[in-house]
């Protein structure tokens, strides 16, 4: 099966309409908190947050509700000039600079496209879009209440691709070196953003020509991936011709990239009994070989010396009760089984703790001393530290069929919302 990714015309705002871009993009829906929403809100009226986050009312019906005030939102800024579509199929290239919490300064760049829609249900060597991780119905019941009503992507989702001669990057650098970008704003939720419109018509061709036989990998998305799925099956069964619903915006990013930041997701347990923490510790040489670290930049030193050779946990249990876990696997272990969050989630969650609803004992950070930090804030709490999910093992994983555990990755930073969106039906 043949991957298809091409150049559409994108909605974009009308600078002249909202004035600095900066003042209507906003981070993703999902990791945006109610005071943020409120304050992007106040920030412009045509911020994008009115859109992807259109708030419910207690007077709200089946025929008027937050979804469609907000189509009827969408609607208006196109009729009024807010947006404004393109006049021609581009490609629209990103590039987001960032630091990284390590220190490190990247730019990563993205192609943001349609990508034609695939099913997941394929034989191996048809499978075109790739997923990772599972998804829950709550998610895409929302994003898909959505979608009906606006007939739009809003966002693109974020994918991965491999391209280890970097061609495709090298033609976008091609035409970035010769142009300036359309957009460019100073740091602004993290990161600076510039975007290209690209509009040569033997680049476009070069690059649909690349990605033809290149599977990608979903990143970040999974939801809104299975959402468009989900009503471009509804659109057919309701006669709808229209090719738009067989294609999603996606950003995509090469996995090869220097500018691809990949950070470790840690698991904070809470509400865990002292008696079942010390059993826990105590059966850990069982399943593991233990070493003591005495802080933990040294346990963090020492995982990062493992990074990409061997399955690795570290575990915070309070005090100065830092250990590194070094899993005993069978020589036949797959590399799903070799998976640090494999591993946490059923050597250590499940089979020590007998940790079964992840809702009710277990959240997620980033960072390091976060981590030690909610240990340290109560009783009852263990951390368990990780290195990256190095992207070569999602994308083998990935092709073998399976899907890793709940928070597997955190490709940082999130991408902002607004600076393209895609008609479906026009």
């Amino acid at each position: 099966m043949e991957t298809t990714v091409i150049p559409f015309r994108g909605l974009r705002y009308n600078p002249e309409k909202v004035g600095d871009i900066a003042d209507v993009i906003a981070p993703p829906y999902d990791v945006i908190k109610s005071d943020e929403r409120l304050a992007l809100e106040a920030q412009h009226p045509a911020n994008i947050i009115r859109l992807i986050l259109s708030q419910p009312r207690d007077s709200d019906t089946d025929n008027a509700n937050q979804y469609t005030r907000a189509a009827a939102l969408l609607n208006q800024w196109i009729s009024h000039r807010v947006f404004v579509r393109d006049s021609a199929p581009c490609y629209y290239i990103y590039d987001q600079g960032f630091n990284a919490p390590d220190g490190k300064s990247y730019i990563r760049r993205a192609l943001i496209a349609l990508g034609k829609l695939a099913p997941f249900d394929v034989p191996r060597d048809r499978r075109v879009i790739l997923p990772h991780e599972k998804t829950h119905a709550g998610p895409k019941a929302d994003r898909l209440n959505l979608m009906r009503q606006c007939h739009a992507n809003l966002s693109p989702i974020f994918l991965l691709y491999s391209d280890t001669a970097g061609d495709i990057e090298q033609v976008m650098k091609s035409f970035t070196d010769a142009n300036p970008p359309l957009m460019q704003t100073g740091e602004i939720f993290g990161s600076t953003h510039r975007l290209w419109c690209l509009n040569d018509a033997q680049r476009n061709r070069d690059i649909q020509s690349h990605f033809s036989a290149k599977p990608l990998l979903i990143a970040d998305g999974h939801h809104r991936y299975e959402t468009a799925l989900d009503f471009q099956a509804e659109m057919r069964a309701n006669g709808h011709q229209a090719t738009g619903y067989d294609y999603m915006m996606m950003n995509l990013v090469r996995m090869e990239s220097p500018g691809l930041a990949v950070l470790a997701i840690h698991r904070l347990l809470h509400n865990i009994s002292g008696e079942r923490i010390a059993h826990v510790v105590a059966k850990l040489p069982e399943v593991f070989d233990v070493q003591k670290i005495d802080t933990l930049a040294n346990l963090m030193k020492k995982l990062a010396t493992l990074k990409g050779k061997s399955p690795a946990i570290g575990m915070y249990t309070g005090e100065d009760n830092y250990l590194l876990l070094i899993p005993r696997l069978a020589a036949n272990a797959t590399a799903y089984e070799k998976l640090d969050v494999t591993l946490v989630q059923n050597a250590l969650i499940k089979e020590l703790f007998h940790i079964e609803t992840m809702a009710d004992a277990i959240s997620y950070t980033a960072d390091a001393a976060d981590a030690v930090a909610h240990v340290k804030g109560g009783e009852g709490r263990v951390a368990l530290l990780m290195n990256p999910t190095p992207v070569a093992q999602v994308l083998e994983v990935a092709m073998a069929g399976l899907t890793m555990p709940q928070k597997s990755t955190y490709f940082y930073p999130k991408m902002a919302t607004g600076f393209v969106l895609n008609l479906l039906n026009r």
